[in-house]
């Protein structure tokens, strides 16, 4: 603003109250006050700031999370926190899904976890056919509501973080399922398998 904002109030004022210029007791009294108007006007204009949780100050983050019924988990980093506000609307309409867990692990992580179900895994050479590894009998009932979760990453990942994930597992995951086992793999370069470069695979020291 090129002119001050005592300026800027008196400019704004009805005529009869101008009538002095700024030599007067209303301009006087204007800059009395001005700093503090300022402020709240400059408040008043980034008001819509607090209700996107990609703009609005940290503080405001749980305010906006209980708008949604959301309760944040305080060891997130700020950046996941606000994503998961801007997703979670979306997340409760896939709770109890694969698409959701693996969502909201991803959100977490930056990784997309991979959801195995057993019964649902037949066996193929070359591809599923390791005996006691990948592949076993099944009976026709076995494991129906049984899962497993495979997170594959460049780094290792730290004991925290697994136990972040499983935590995230847990609860996303419908009530009468379990978690067989979960798999941790490094990404490590293989070839035909993750030979990207700069996509899946990197040159390490």
């Amino acid at each position: 603003m090129s002119q001050s904002y005592t300026d800027y109030l008196f400019a704004n004022l009805p005529a009869i109250y101008r009538s002095e210029g700024k030599s007067g007791l209303v301009y006087r009294l204007l800059s009395l006050f001005a700093e503090v108007l300022e402020e709240c006007e400059d408040k008043i204009e980034a008001l819509h700031h607090c209700f996107n949780p990609l703009k609005a100050d940290p503080e405001f983050l749980p305010w906006l999370a209980a708008w949604v019924a959301l309760v944040l988990d305080e060891t997130w980093s700020l950046d996941k926190q606000r994503r998961l506000i801007t997703q979670i609307v979306e997340l409760y309409k896939l709770r109890g899904t694969i698409e959701g867990i693996k969502t909201f692990v991803e959100i977490y992580t930056g990784i997309r976890p991979l959801i195995l179900e057993p019964f649902n895994l037949g066996w193929q050479v070359g591809v599923r056919s390791r005996l006691g590894v990948d592949t076993k009998v099944y009976q026709p009932d076995e494991d129906v509501h049984c899962f497993s979760v495979e997170v594959k990453s460049f780094e290792e990942l730290s004991s925290g973080q697994k136990q972040k994930i499983r935590q995230i597992v847990e609860l996303q995951k419908p009530a009468h399922t379990k978690v067989i086992h979960y798999v941790w793999q490094a990404g490590f370069w293989q070839i035909g398998l993750r030979s990207s470069l700069g996509i899946n695979t990197r040159v390490g020291g």
